[in-house]
């Protein structure tokens, strides 16, 4: 019998509406679940140099054996594909979404969905136990994502887990999200987009069926340890002082810790809904989200973003989960708004700009949603809006806008410039992530490493001296994480490898891996040297779960395998090295924390440590024939020469 796995992936065809089934077993050994399955699918179905509104990109939504367990924060799931947002052209990238969604389909027998084609008129997809449906859809095409849940959970039962775009993902904004429950998303790679180009509404699924788990006793002992730990980040311990913190909800099943990114609020009608990660940025009380935006250095002014009232915010959040648009947006566009209006720029080809003004700005969103007025600039991104607005506007908001996208249209996240603190080392190994990952990379490494930075931020000489006994046992040099430029690719290409093994599991990246041990006051911070964590917990998870016995070695090999083949993908959509050090300009701007940089061959000594401990060559970025045939993918070989001699025939010409 297998364990943890249902043993089978949906192929869903919209075009015609045939469903084939797969057995998942091939895949499990070397790929387990989650992203790094997802990767193995993209790089064998995908077509080469296809658009992410071609009908044959591929929805990937995938979970992991660890999916529908009691292991915890083990609801997570991934979405993989070609994803719009990506600039200057589209290429494959990932989204992760906590909720209830990935255990449901697991209780209907699937381990695995892969949806491609294009229905000719709009339609969802209804699981129920096994059996797949193509439905009609066009009585819940044009409502919000709210709106189709709550019809869908009504017509299939209040069990079903449902995902569906809103009226962004149905316009094809650039940046729409795939939602589910109220604060769930499948948010920055604006797949809700690629759904609206197949005439996807909705999926929803239900079943009976539970996961076969191997040893069910020892899964409880390691849950009913873990579930002593009083918080599940480094956050908890720094910023939280009271005796008796507040519960905060979960944002996926199984969670069992108390953790503080995650706050309830009221609505005007008096429901209680979550504000999950950044969605206090929107609802916080006293406003301190909004200063995250606020940045002056190296000639770039970022103006803090305006709080609006408790209410309004509270609304404005709702709607745009209900719109589909991925929250990160306003962190962008609002504090580029304000600094036109700071620059006495009070409207945009005739659309006037008023984004301190809570009415003005819900409706900027209802025209975003709709590609209408103002919204139908912006609705690609502000990246791609800078090009239409290039020459119309003064050259330094073209240049914010840019760089508040810098990582080929992604916001800015944990870069140590715009929105947090990442002070030496910590914004170099984020550079490094940046450098070489699809998409922003510090959204699934909270604890594998950035989280980290603030430590150094509370007490900078204890955290050196912690930090010193941590790196020789994670990483086995105590200079790991010293303030420097030098050695610092193995803590990043550590990070990016545990990212992709809880994307696997699935975990959260908020819990796991647990690199730093439980610690519940600032006075045991203080008073203990060793702050190592217990990093082989999720390997004990695995084990009960699916009864199988894998070494910390195995499975890092597992997710350098995922890693390559994504890298690989990337390749084959044109992306190299060249394109990579068009990042360079914007570490050249001060760090907000310390006021550190990089000039510009610093950043490339940077790509060059990197490259090498990887194992790809310094002129494109790709991965050496050597290094595929270590992993097993020598079945990539002959594509990957194919690609260095066309892109060398296309780029020297004689």
């Amino acid at each position: 019998m297998i364990y943890g796995w249902m043993g089978k992936i949906a192929d869903i065809d919209l075009t015609t509406g045939k469903v084939d089934i797969r057995d998942t077993t091939p895949y499990a050994h070397d790929y387990i679940g989650g992203r790094a399955l997802a990767a193995r699918i993209a790089w064998d179905e995908i077509p080469k140099g296809i658009d992410a509104y071609d009908p044959e990109n591929r929805i990937i939504i995938a979970t992991g054996p660890l999916s529908g367990t009691l292991v915890p924060t083990s609801g997570r799931t991934v979405m993989s594909g070609i994803s719009p947002r990506v600039y200057p052209k589209p290429w494959y990238t990932h989204s992760t979404l906590g909720g209830w969604f990935g255990p449901q389909l697991k209780y209907a027998g699937y381990d695995c969905i892969v949806i491609h084609g294009r229905a000719h008129s709009p339609v969802y997809i209804e699981i129920i136990d096994e059996k797949i449906k193509v439905i009609d859809a066009s009585d819940i095409w044009g409502l919000d994502a709210r709106e189709t849940q709550l019809m869908l959970k009504e017509k299939t039962g209040h069990q079903a887990q449902v995902l569906t775009i809103g009226p962004a993902g149905e316009n094809l904004v650039r940046f729409s999200t795939v939602q589910h429950s109220e604060e769930n998303a499948a948010g920055h790679s604006g797949f809700g987009a690629v759904w609206g180009s197949k005439n996807l509404k909705a999926l929803v699924v239900k079943g009976s069926k539970g996961v076969p788990v191997a040893h069910p006793d020892a899964l409880i002992q390691e849950v009913e340890k873990a579930r002593t730990q009083k918080y599940s980040n480094i956050e908890g311990f720094l910023a939280t002082e009271e005796e008796n913190p507040p519960i905060h909800p979960i944002c996926s099943q199984a969670c069992i810790y108390n953790c503080s990114i995650i706050f309830y609020e009221k609505t005007k009608d008096g429901r209680r809904i979550p504000a999950n990660c950044i969605g206090p940025v929107w609802t916080d009380t006293d406003a301190k989200w909004m200063h995250w935006t606020k940045y002056s250095g190296g000639g770039v002014e970022v103006p803090a973003g305006k709080h609006f009232e408790k209410e309004e915010e509270v609304q404005l959040h709702e709607i745009c989960n209900s719109l589909g648009l991925d929250l990160w947006f306003r962190l962008v566009m609002q504090p580029w708004f304000i600094r036109c209006t700071q620059l006495g720029i009070k409207e945009i080809q005739g659309y006037s700009i008023e984004p301190e003004n809570a009415r003005w700005f819900e409706d900027f969103m209802y025209q975003l949603a709709h590609r209408q007025g103002l919204g139908d600039i912006f609705a690609d991104d502000l990246r791609r809006a800078m090009d239409t607005l290039e020459g119309e506007l003064p050259q330094e908001l073209i240049y914010l806008g840019r760089e508040l996208e810098f990582n080929f249209g992604f916001p800015a996240h944990r870069e140590g410039r715009f929105f947090d603190g990442e002070p030496l080392p910590f914004w170099v190994i984020s550079a490094m992530m940046h450098i070489s990952t699809s998409r922003d990379p510090s959204i699934g490494t909270h604890l594998s490493s950035l989280l980290l930075a603030e430590l150094p931020l509370a007490d900078k000489e204890l955290a050196r001296k912690q930090f010193k006994i941590l790196s020789k046992k994670v990483w086995g040099y105590e200079d790991a994480l010293e303030p420097t430029f030098d050695r610092k690719a193995p803590v990043a290409i550590w990070s990016q490898n545990q990212h992709i093994i809880i994307d696997s599991l699935p975990l959260c990246d908020f819990a796991f891996p647990q690199l730093v041990r439980p610690i519940e006051s600032r006075e045991m911070w203080i008073n203990i040297d060793d702050i190592l964590g217990d990093l082989d917990l999720d390997l004990r998870f695995f084990s009960a779960v699916t009864g199988e016995t894998l070494e910390r070695e195995q499975l890092e090999k597992v997710a350098e395998r995922a890693f390559t083949l994504e890298r690989m993908v990337l390749a084959r959509a044109g992306r190299t090295r060249k394109m990579e050090e068009q990042l360079a300009p914007h570490f050249q701007l001060p760090c907000r924390a310390d006021g550190t940089s990089v000039n510009r061959d610093g950043f490339l000594k940077l790509m060059d440590e990197y490259y090498l401990a990887r194992g790809w060559d310094l002129e494109l970025g790709w991965p050496q024939e050597e290094l595929l045939e270590s992993l097993g993918l020598d079945e990539a070989v002959p594509e990957l020469n194919d690609l260095r001699n066309h892109y060398f025939e296309q780029n020297h010409h004689v």
